[in-house]
């Protein structure tokens, strides 16, 4: 079963000979299964099982994807890629890696390219000290850190599309 802020859905169904083995396995769903959006098909949500509760299994965040066919798609020839790498920590506690891709309209020079790194650093880092892992999670789902960086790093250089294309667990706060 999905998390509660996911609506507790059922994400699946997975094989065990025993129902304790599945504990710490990640089952992935997209995100369009939550949602209702079939326009965040490229997006997959992994989900890590936690004790089992009779045969029902809940479970948590793990991990946040796009699909490598939609990020190769992105870039195109003539056209600029930032790749920011950058590690935030949430709210609750939560520290997380993320990986974005901003593609320019052209080639821009290095100087560009270091000024667009450092608007978007600055701006995930400060929006995941404001927001727990839910509504982080939620936010990118539904693409407002994407906008937030596109209207942003416009005013550094015109940019074509911006997307988050992976977030990893780093560290799990204590419980």
């Amino acid at each position: 079963m999905a998390p509660e802020w996911l609506g507790k859905a059922r994400v699946g169904e997975t094989p065990a000979t025993d129902v304790k083995s599945v504990e710490g396995r990640v089952i992935e769903a997209t995100v369009s299964d939550f949602t209702d959006d079939k326009s965040k098909y490229y997006m997959r949500l992994g989900l890590r099982m936690g004790k089992p509760e009779g045969k029902d299994v809940p479970t948590g965040f793990h991990s946040l994807y796009c699909v490598a066919e939609y990020v190769m798609r992105l870039g195109r020839k003539g056209l600029g890629k930032v790749p920011v790498f950058v590690d935030v920590e949430t709210k609750d506690g939560w520290k997380l890696q993320l990986s974005v891709v901003v593609i320019l309209n052209r080639k821009g020079n290095r100087e560009i390219k270091s000024k667009a790194r450092a608007f978007v650093a600055e701006l995930l880092a400060s929006k995941a000290k404001e927001l727990s892992l839910e509504e982080f999670v939620k936010a990118t789902m539904a693409g407002v850190f994407q906008m937030k960086i596109k209207k942003g790093a416009c005013k550094i250089y015109p940019v074509r599309l911006a997307e988050i294309t992976k977030i990893e667990t780093l560290k799990r706060p204590a419980q």
